[in-house]
């Protein structure tokens, strides 16, 4: 599955069966249907932004906490800080705001703009798009602690099927041993069928529903009931 490239759309929010018995064993199709583009701003831009910004938050947290953290504890203990006080100091108004809006508007462009050129370079090739996404995805899921990790056993096989009943579809691993491995036939990916209600700010009251295409689960069906063995998967 790893190896397998769907050049055709933009693999973000899709279904995916995975079927070992047939000559097709990999298929996607989506919940909902869009023009390529407005598929590429709607999910793959997101993707591209959370990544940006959890780099970023991530880089600010580790220089915080194992530079300037104890830079600022060395300082206090050998180099104690004397305040004077100050009078007669005012700031201007013109001055405030732009030392507070534009180092806002730098940064806003900075965070969201980067991601946006970087999502138009990849969606001109959809070939492209499809190797990159999903790998932008993981790392972005990685950076956040959102990677999650369980190992199944037999006593989590139910009705020949072991089921993670609800995740963001961004990563999916498994590896299986013992009858795991040699009975597992199917593994599906399919949303959470339920509709949720969206309220509309600029028309006070008006609400619309929207039919569920971001939380997905996972099933995975075995031909046979299972006696030893394990499945270790690794999931976002």
């Amino acid at each position: 599955m790893s190896e397998f490239i769907y050049k055709e759309y933009l693999p973000a929010n899709a279904r995916v069966i995975i079927d070992y018995k047939a000559r097709e064993k990999v298929k996607f199709s989506y919940p909902r249907n869009m023009p390529y583009w407005k598929a590429v701003w709607k999910n793959a831009y997101p993707t591209v932004a959370s990544f940006w910004i959890h780099l970023h938050v991530s880089i600010a947290f580790y220089i915080g906490v194992y530079i300037f953290l104890p830079a600022y504890i060395l300082k206090s203990i050998f180099f104690p800080t004397i305040v004077e006080a100050t009078s007669g100091y005012t700031i201007g108004f013109i001055y405030l705001l732009s030392t507070l809006i534009l180092p806002l508007i730098g940064t806003f462009a900075y965070l969201f703009g980067i991601p946006a050129i970087f999502t138009y370079y990849l969606a001109r090739d959809k070939e492209r798009l499809s190797s990159w996404i999903p790998k932008i995805g993981y790392w972005s899921a990685n950076l956040e602690f959102h990677t999650k990790y369980k190992i199944f056993t037999k006593k989590d096989v139910v009705d020949n099927k072991v089921i993670i009943p609800v995740f963001s579809n961004i990563y999916l691993n498994y590896e299986c041993e013992g009858d795991f491995d040699r009975y597992l036939e199917r593994v599906e990916i399919m949303e959470i069928p339920f509709n949720y209600q969206i309220r509309n700010f600029f028309i006070p009251f008006l609400k619309k529903k929207r039919y569920n295409d971001t939380q997905f689960r996972a099933v995975f069906h075995f031909s046979r009931p299972v006696n030893n063995g394990n499945m270790r998967v690794t999931f976002a």
